[in-house]
This record gives C-alpha cells, structure tokens and sequence, in this order.
C-alpha cells in the first residue's frame, strides 16, 4: 500500500511537471518566434511587448500553439534571453526527470539499483542528441537535426525512460531466471 501511493504520489508530480513546463516552453518558443519578428521587441516594456505579442496572434481556437496564455514573467526577457532560457529550462527539465525517473525505478525495482543504467542512458542519449544536431549545423540541416534532437530530449523530460527501463529490466530478470532453471 505504501508503495502504490508513493508511485501515485511521483506520477502526479511528474504529469504536474510535465504539464507546466511544457506550458513554458510553448510560451517561450512562441515568443521567440513572434517576437523576433517584431520591430524593437527588446527594447520594449513587459506591457508593451504583451500587447504586442497580443496583436500578433493568430485566431486558431483548437491550435494550443497559438491559443495559450503566456505567462506575463516572459516578457520581461530580450529574444537573446529567452533563448538562453529555453536551454536552462531544458537543462533544468532533464535533471528533474532523470530525478523522478530514478525514484520511480526506485520505488518499483527494489531488488538491485538502476541507478547507474538509467543516468549512463540519459548520458548516451543527450550526447546522441546533441552529436546529431552538431552534425546538422556541419551539413546545413539544422531544422530537421533539431527536430530529431528534439524528439529524444523530450522523451528525458517524461517518465518515459522509467516506462522502457522497468519493463525491460522486469523481463531480463525473468529470461534469465528460466535459463537457470
């Protein structure tokens, strides 16, 4: 019973931080990307660059891109330091989930420790992650590098390693008991 409300109780923290940070960096790349084309946007007051985010925005009701409310500590930030946030933001979001991955992996794997595997994933991962994009930039295929990218730093920041770990770990164990027998 203890542990299926500590797992309950890690899963609802990590859709919660999953959800809000999500929110952030939509906001954040919304921002990036409309407020770039905006004339003087960095030169702007947090009002003045809300209203006119706010101009910009395109009426899409069941596009979450376009219709989300940003949150107004944003646009305190230069285009310049909303990069540099988004980067920070997804630093922060990979310790985080590798965090609750590992205490997931805890709480359900009691037998041996997954620690050193799940952080030596996270590992090869990031750096799969960034060699691809570094050779997108070395052959001008930055956008469909990133996308790429992208798509593997996103799953770090879920429960998604802990999803692929356990169940594989749960079925090793298992082969390698009837291999024994």
């Amino acid at each position: 019973m203890k542990r299926t409300f500590k797992l309950s109780a890690l899963l609802i923290l990590a859709f919660s931080v999953g959800f809000y940070q999500e929110k952030v960096k939509i906001s954040v790349n919304y921002l990036i990307e409309y407020g770039s084309v905006i004339s003087g946007f960095d030169t702007m007051t947090a009002t003045e660059r809300a209203q006119a985010i706010d101009q910009q925005r395109i009426h899409a009701p069941f596009d979450y891109y376009h219709n989300h409310s940003t949150a107004d500590w944003l646009f305190r930030f230069t285009i310049r330091e909303l990069t540099v946030l988004k980067w920070i933001i997804t630093g922060c979001s990979l310790m985080v989930f590798a965090f609750l991955n590992l205490t997931i992996l805890k709480v359900v794997q009691s037998t041996f420790s997954l620690t050193r595997f799940l952080i030596l994933t996270y590992l090869v991962l990031v750096l799969f992650s960034f060699g691809i994009y570094a050779i997108g930039i070395a052959v001008h295929s930055v956008e469909e590098a990133y996308a790429f990218s992208r798509k593997i730093i996103g799953a770090l920041q879920s429960i998604i390693p802990a999803m692929i770990i356990w169940p594989a770990v749960v079925l090793w164990s298992s082969t390698l008991k009837k291999h024994q027998e």
